[in-house]
């Protein structure tokens, strides 16, 4: 079958583009800039810049990202494919119904360290030689690249709420790492949100790996286990005798969570602890890029309250007497909104020495006024905190940066690409 990736450069949707071109589906895609570190590996020929009917001609699929349906419902591909009676679905859609057919799938879920959890269990797996298909958001080091492919049984996949997108999946084994309300575009309320959790829960087939000591999981595993026969198994409590490469309480808890699934998978207890002791990370999570006039440069995905509190704690642990920058770009006008008080109070007591608060980025939404960053400085109303425009980050950096410092660029949107050109 020949399909077209409307939105190819996307984290998951590129993933999803590369995964079926190895397993003999006849590829093309396009984006607005389709050439970027998720794209790398595609023959160029693949690829298209900007959108236009004429993308789809002779295609019997059109797999497209759901941000689409977002910001761009009138689109000039979609429309046609319309028209013309070709089937439409979204990469999750795809990625359930095709490759992931014939798979034992493992599913990696929650608000916080889907990524890093979905490339341990990956790269665990990889060492067990059951050389396992990978999809996930972020860039794997040992990959290069935000997928693998293998010709084992397993399927890894990082499972996201977002739009139900996880309800495409029904998974052999599902891991949660956490829940936390998020993704208020979306879920109009946490109960809302914990509902489709706990659909996706009794999707999976035999197992859920989670960490009991989170309540909102401990109840939505408690119903579940009254209305199924699913086997709900705690990591939270799982010990190991090493320490991991990577900083955070919260990785502590990722990596515990991998362990659990080795231990069921009966994966030798060493290639276990082998594969957790060396876990390098991954890209834009704690991602050391460089340094910029003395100061060590990093990367960082976070963009909801609770990643940038304990991201912030593990780099002062970190750097305890160094000078810490946070430069912190929001994601999405409606996230900002609805977790407003959430910033306002983790803000107020980060262990950082100075934050500038950027404009809002806003992925799939448009700016119709709901909330500004001025708004979210002001009401923080800290002295080391401050908003900047562009032109005012340009002074910040150019004059007031210094040998020593930690910068660390925060957020889900272009942040990360104003952190590798200052290094650059």
């Amino acid at each position: 079958m020949k399909i077209h990736f409307l939105g190819i450069g996307g984290s998951g949707a590129s993933a999803a583009a590369a995964i079926a071109t190895s397993q003999g589906f006849e590829v093309t895609g396009c984006d607005i800039h389709p050439h970027n570190e998720f794209t790398t590996g595609f023959d160029k020929s693949m690829l298209q810049s900007g959108h236009s009917p004429e993308h789809i001609k002779d295609i019997g699929l059109l797999v497209i990202t759901p941000a689409i349906t977002y910001l761009d419902p009138k689109n000039p591909e979609l429309e046609e494919a319309r028209k013309r009676g070709i089937q439409i679905l979204s990469w999750q859609e795809f990625m359930g119904k095709y490759l992931m057919k014939g798979k034992i799938v493992i599913a990696v879920c929650g608000t916080h360290g889907k990524s890093t959890t979905t490339a341990m269990i990956g790269l665990m797996l990889e060492k067990a030689g059951l050389d396992p298909t990978v999809e996930l958001g972020a860039i794997v080091p040992e990959w290069g690249a935000n997928f693998r492919i293998g010709e084992g049984k397993y399927f890894v996949v990082e499972a996201d709420e977002f739009n139900d997108n996880f309800l495409n999946y029904h998974p052999d084994i599902t891991v949660v790492t956490n829940i936390e309300m998020d993704h208020p575009e979306y879920f109009k309320s946490f109960e809302q949100l914990k509902e489709s959790y706990k659909k996706f829960f009794l999707q999976t087939k035999n197992y859920i790996v989670g960490n009991l000591m989170d309540e909102n999981i401990a109840h939505l595993l408690k119903d579940v286990m009254k209305e199924s026969s699913i086997t709900c198994l705690d990591f939270s409590k799982n010990e190991f005798m090493f320490t991991l490469k990577i900083p955070g309480i919260y990785n502590i808890l990722n990596a515990r969570a991998v362990q659990q699934v080795g231990l069921l998978l009966n994966i030798e207890p060493s290639t276990i602890n082998h594969t957790l002791s060396t876990f390098q990370g991954i890209g834009r999570r704690f991602e050391y890029l460089g340094e910029y006039r003395g100061a060590k440069v990093y990367s960082d995905f976070g963009h909801h309250p609770t990643e940038i509190k304990v991201t912030m704690q593990a780099a002062r642990e970190k750097f305890p007497k160094n000078r810490i920058w946070l430069f912190y770009e929001p994601h999405m006008f409606s996230r900002t909104k609805a977790l407003f008080n959430e910033f306002v109070k983790v803000f107020r007591t980060l262990p950082v020495d100075s934050i500038v608060i950027l404009d809002i980025y806003p992925s799939r939404e448009v700016d119709n006024g709901l909330v500004k960053s001025e708004q979210l400085a002001q009401a923080i109303n800290k002295s080391h905190i401050k908003y900047n425009n562009p032109e005012e980050l340009r002074e910040t950096l150019g004059k007031e940066i210094k040998d020593g410092d930690i910068l660390f660029f925060m957020g889900a949107g272009d942040i990360d690409t104003l952190a590798r050109k200052l290094v650059s």
